[in-house]
């Protein structure tokens, strides 16, 4: 199950379009009222942390990104601010616990050792 549909299900909140008439997102809509936490974010900002452990030296232009990916769907209409708050700080909480996990860990060294590989950069990322 995705990380952020039980928390969809007690919350249970409507998504902006279902409370505005107006709003006409150009991306398919859920008519279940599902709106926090923010889903897409939440995969967005762990995928991003986890890139930020594979490159640290672009960690700012990752997570610059991760921002603007998530900014995104309140442009789309189909979630709050505060929903996208939601997902990162759930986000972050996931991710620590993810990084104590041995398997996590020994994954996470092989994908840094192969990404590294691939784009031409030391095997030793710097430390921060």
């Amino acid at each position: 199950m995705r990380p952020a549909v039980p928390l969809k299900k007690l919350y249970h909140r409507p998504r902006p379009y279902q409370v505005d008439g107006t709003l006409h997102p150009v991306c398919p809509l859920n008519p279940e009222p599902t709106s926090y936490p923010s889903g897409h974010s939440l995969s967005g900002y762990l995928l991003a942390f986890t890139l930020v452990q594979l490159v640290p030296e672009k960690r700012q232009q990752i997570l610059d990104r991760a921002d603007e990916y998530v900014h995104n769907r309140l442009i789309c209409g189909v979630h709050y601010a505060n929903d996208i708050e939601a997902s990162r700080r759930v986000a972050y909480a996931i991710f620590g616990s993810m990084v104590t996990s041995p398997d996590f860990q020994r994954n996470l060294a092989a994908a840094r050792e192969e990404t590294r590989r691939k784009l031409g950069l030391s095997l030793t990322a710097p430390q921060r």
